[in-house]
């Protein structure tokens, strides 16, 4: 789950929660339903499993998003071993590799993506950047002879680098 600095707001929890419940059986969601009932004792049990997850609080919800990550997790490396990421975005990563002109307060500096969507990029990065500050990239995409210039914010940023997510999608990919 993300740190303070990247804590995500109540509707990107909700979106990914319903993301998650859609993937599990009839059988999965009603455990589910039968543990939020438990839990949740001002309830009745005639709540479907959306109007238990609506009446609790942000706090409570991002718990549960964190718990059904992991089960999903779980569940999904016992099934398939190769791969134990958990892709929950609109638009799915695509490794790629590519020089980017990464450009704030009118610096230039020279780095590399590490993987890019239509929403967003992963730029590989020692310098310093701030969260929610906006940048400027010229993406060297492979086809095209000019670069891509693309504004966005960065959302994200880890000891490897930045994520960005873009001001407007990128349909080039």
């Amino acid at each position: 789950m993300a740190n303070d600095n990247e804590k995500i707001n109540i509707s990107d929890i909700n979106s990914l929660l319903v993301k998650i419940i859609s993937r599990m059986s009839e059988v999965e969601r009603r455990k589910l339903q039968a543990v939020l009932v438990a839990k949740l004792s001002d309830t009745g049990n005639g709540k479907d499993l959306s109007s238990l997850i609506t009446s609790m609080s942000e706090a409570k919800r991002y718990e549960l998003l964190g718990r059904l990550i992991n089960w999903y997790h779980s569940k999904n490396s016992k099934q398939r071993r190769h791969s134990n990421n958990l892709e929950l975005r609109g638009y799915p990563r695509k490794k790629l590799s590519i020089a980017v002109e990464l450009s704030k307060n009118g610096l230039t500096f020279m780095c590399f993506t590490q993987n890019i969507s239509n929403s967003g990029v992963f730029i590989e990065t020692g310098y310093r950047f701030h969260i929610n500050q906006q940048v400027t990239m010229i993406l060297l995409l492979p086809n095209i002879k000019k670069g891509a210039t693309v504004r966005g914010k960065i959302v994200r940023m880890d000891s490897q680098g930045i994520g960005v997510k873009f001001n407007e999608f990128l349909s080039v990919l």
